[in-house]
């Protein structure tokens, strides 16, 4: 599965409005299921992407990260070594590929390292 690109992440139906997309608010509420409870612990982290697009997908390198990396933060993937939830401002480092084997997508992979 792959996340929402930006460009469908909000909506802007009026000056001032922001409105999550249907898109986002699926993968929002499908993500726990993919991340199983899984969390890393640490103060900073690394995040490696590889998105790899179905066959009539597309998107930019820095097109599908900000909604990825907000599910990671409200999953509770990223911990502080007392336990404590972080947000993704304490991501310090982000790889991010898009493969082109479009017949193994769409899939997101994702590896958080504590750096």
């Amino acid at each position: 599965m792959l996340p929402p690109s930006v460009n469908h992440y909000v909506l802007h139906p009026a000056e001032g409005v922001h409105i999550k997309s249907k898109e986002a608010k699926a993968f929002e509420r499908d993500f726990p299921l993919w991340s199983r409870g899984r969390y890393v612990t640490g103060e900073n982290f690394s995040v490696a992407i590889q998105f790899i697009p179905g066959k009539k997908q597309k998107g930019d390198v820095d097109n599908r990260n900000k909604c990825l990396l907000d599910c990671i933060a409200k999953a509770g993937m990223l911990r502080n070594r007392k336990g404590e939830e972080l947000s993704d401002a304490w991501v310090k480092r982000l790889l991010v590929e898009i493969l082109e084997d479009r017949n193994q997508g769409p899939k997101t992979i994702v590896t958080i390292e504590a750096l």
